[in-house]
């Protein structure tokens, strides 16, 4: 049995690679003929391995906040689909922003880029020597 399945979403192992196809993961469930497991993504958000944090500020952002939040949501949907490892594994907002925390560099980097593209601003990225761990700050007042 070299198929798995995502017991947490409609990620699917082919023996090779994980991607998403809900079809194949329900007719897999429903045959019972692939090992039920945890994708690398929900993996890691079970291990707590946060590999970028997003610091979204600035008071375009508290005037804008449906709109950012909606945009976070839409990259981190469309990432996952290409990389089942990149998910958001938390979300908070306080006074002065957004943090987002991420199990993927690559999505946190992603997150990054598209405010800037989507409404400007100032955007850093900073990579942590010798790590896989970056931190993202974007700002626009």
């Amino acid at each position: 049995m070299s198929e798995k399945i995502c017991t947490k979403c409609m990620a699917v192992f082919d023996g090779q690679k994980w991607f998403y196809d809900e079809g194949k993961h329900s007719r897999l469930t429903r045959m019972r003929r692939a090992e039920e497991t945890l994708c690398p993504g929900h993996e890691r958000i079970e291990k707590r391995r946060i590999d970028g944090v997003v610091s979204l500020k600035g008071v375009f952002l508290k005037d804008h906040l449906d709109e950012a939040m909606n945009l976070i949501e839409n990259i981190a949907d469309k990432q996952v689909h290409r990389n089942v490892a990149a998910r958001v594994y938390n979300v908070h907002q306080n006074g002065e922003g957004i943090t987002v925390e991420t199990t993927e560099t690559s999505l946190a980097e992603r997150i990054g880029k598209e405010f800037e593209k989507a409404f400007s601003g100032d955007l850093t990225i900073q990579w942590l020597r010798d790590s896989e761990f970056v931190r993202v700050s974007w700002q626009r007042d």
